[in-house]
């Protein structure tokens, strides 16, 4: 799979975040092209499976960059969208015989399907084709669609070359130079590192009787250890040096 290596489902999650940012405006347009306010759209689903072929003739789009993408309307949504894009005196649904697919009802579903291209990447750079998808690993995104009284579904297979070219177009980037990223930035992120140069016992009762400038001695630990919260990194042991006291790490963390 030519996909491996890459960020595949950060494409994924990108690519439905950019759908549902763009539900509202697709909505509205078709709302206007049908001239009905009944129109909705929900995301079920997008998934990376093989594309697959529809029961109809569907528009396939081919990227300036490389890549295709396919889209098709179910038969009963795209007779329904149709009447109501051409002004159809009498519902086509029905009648079974009525039920058979038009050039105008493919002529609405490459205007569609253009409209749901450009959401992906400018429309000047798509052209319609008469290829078809590879077999190979793509994402395939679902849509329930309801249009007045009819429920029906638009699919968008997207192949796996028009999601390399994703990865330039909306600015994904492979996991090797994200890992590099992150490395970077937690090289210079800012720690606290602790250690403790003393310990003292003493009995409780003498403990209870400890009140502001009192004074005792204390014994420096020969082997202080040295942590970033939780995580013990080294030992190490306090000397002098110019004249201030230092800690010096030991060659060895168990020193």
């Amino acid at each position: 799979m030519e996909l491996l290596g890459k960020p595949i489902h950060t494409i994924k999650d990108e690519l439905a975040n950019i759908l549902n940012r763009s539900l509202t405006e697709l909505t509205d347009q078709i709302q206007k092209w049908i001239k009905s306010t009944e129109f909705t759209i929900s995301i079920v689903s997008i998934d990376f499976q093989s594309p697959q072929q529809g029961q109809h003739s569907a528009l396939t789009l081919k990227h300036d960059d490389g890549g295709m993408i396919n889209f098709r309307c179910s038969a009963p949504l795209l007779i329904a969208m149709a009447d109501r894009f051409y002004h159809s005196p009498v519902s086509r649904l029905n009648s079974v015989k009525s039920q058979i697919l038009t050039a105008s009802d493919f002529r609405l579903q490459q205007r569609l399907g253009h409209l749901f291209a450009s959401v992906i990447a400018p429309e000047d750079m798509w052209n319609e084709c008469d290829s078809s998808l590879s077999g190979d690993i793509g994402l395939v995104i679902q849509l329930d669609v309801s249009c007045e009284d009819t429920l029906g579904t638009i699919t968008i297979c997207i192949d796996s070359s028009l999601i390399q070219t994703l990865t330039t177009v909306i600015g994904l980037q492979p996991i090797a130079n994200i890992n590099e990223q992150f490395s970077k930035q937690l090289e210079s992120t800012k720690v606290v590192l602790n250690t403790i140069l003393c310990e003292k016992q003493m009995p409780l009762d003498q403990v209870l009787q400890l009140k502001p400038g009192d004074v005792f001695d204390i014994d420096l630990i020969q082997s202080s250890p040295i942590s970033i919260g939780q995580e013990h990194l080294f030992n190490g042991h306090v000397a002098e040096q110019n004249g201030q006291l230092v800690l010096i790490i030991n060659t060895s963390k168990d020193a």
